[in-house]
């Protein structure tokens, strides 16, 4: 079977940025690049207004693919790109061809200046049922190019990958979730981190409730470090034989006393993309996520990549 990273497109500022992305993802990758914009199907009223013999819709989404193609041509000539144009539901047709990416890179507008959610009614069950990992893009983020990570890695001096606790090296940042199997999630990391010569921050972020355990009493502050201790005990043993199986990359890993979706956007603001895991689901209905995967898609600026995984 071909490789080949899959890109969304519908003519947003959104789908533009998300299909750039998605070109140097496939350019690291070797892989070729699809480019997919799916029509939403027309009603038989549609159809009575706009006979079916005026064919300017699938003209216009035509041109618009076309006029992509053409740009990424142009900034990867080597590059094979390929596109198509199909009529139906958006989330279940981009769902369908996950099942044959390696990747799906769509656009997403994020957290309005309101406060409503804006990722979208393509982007969430889109999200929740792929085969593969999805990667959201916004239009503001400007990706950047994976030279500029090469250059602020060789342009630090030894000893500053590995910053303050509050600190995050630059590079990527994966989530982990403690005391559940996430090979797919560290699998899709490391590897990336390893194309791209990035630093990998793991975080994993723990905030306990007001009372704790099976006498619910209020934690003292040593306890909390003790608890915390034993967290970062665990974590590092998830990550150990990550570490000796991709010992050329960079990793720095912390638990911290946190909420785990905010820790995660303000360690990602400068980084290249932000990695979270979702379980596979059984059911078909719903766009059901997880909290912090829908928490990070909608508030981070960085691009986020959501992993499937058991």
């Amino acid at each position: 079977m071909a490789r080949v990273v899959t890109a969304g497109i519908d003519g947003t500022p959104e789908s533009a940025a998300a299909a750039h992305w998605a070109a140097r993802e496939a350019m690291a990758r070797r892989c070729s690049l699809q480019l997919a914009h799916i029509r939403v199907a027309e009603s038989a009223l549609d159809r009575m207004v706009v006979p079916e013999e005026d064919d300017a819709p699938r003209r216009q989404a035509e041109g618009l693919v076309g006029d992509v193609t053409a740009v990424l041509a142009e900034r990867f000539p080597s590059l094979v790109v390929t596109a198509e144009v199909t009529e139906g539901e958006p989330a279940w047709a981009l769902t369908e061809l996950s099942k044959t990416s390696e990747l799906l890179v769509i656009g997403s507008r994020g957290l309005s200046t309101l406060g409503g959610f804006l990722v979208g009614s393509v982007a969430l069950p889109t999200v929740a049922h792929t085969q593969c990992p999805v990667v959201l893009v916004r239009a503001e983020a400007g990706p950047r190019d994976r030279t500029d990570d090469a250059t602020d890695r060789e342009g630090r001096e030894d000893g500053e990958g590995r910053e303050g606790r509050e600190g995050t090296a630059p590079g990527m940042v994966l989530g982990v979730e403690i005391g559940h199997p996430c090979e797919e999630l560290f699998a899709f990391a490391f590897e990336a981190a390893q194309r791209g010569s990035m630093t990998l921050n793991i975080r994993h972020g723990w905030e306990p409730p007001p009372v704790y355990g099976s006498r619910p009493m209020p934690l003292a502050p040593m306890a909390l470090e003790d608890l915390l201790d034993e967290r970062a005990d665990a974590l590092a043993k998830m990550v150990r034989p990550w570490c000796e199986k991709y010992p050329g990359v960079d990793v720095d890993v912390r638990a911290v006393l946190e909420h785990p979706a905010p820790m995660l956007v303000k360690a990602a603001e400068n980084a290249s993309l932000l990695v979270v895991g979702r379980r596979h689901r059984s059911r078909r209905l719903g766009p059901h996520v997880g909290p912090v995967p829908h928490a990070v898609m909608h508030h981070s600026r960085t691009p986020v990549a959501i992993v499937p995984h058991s």
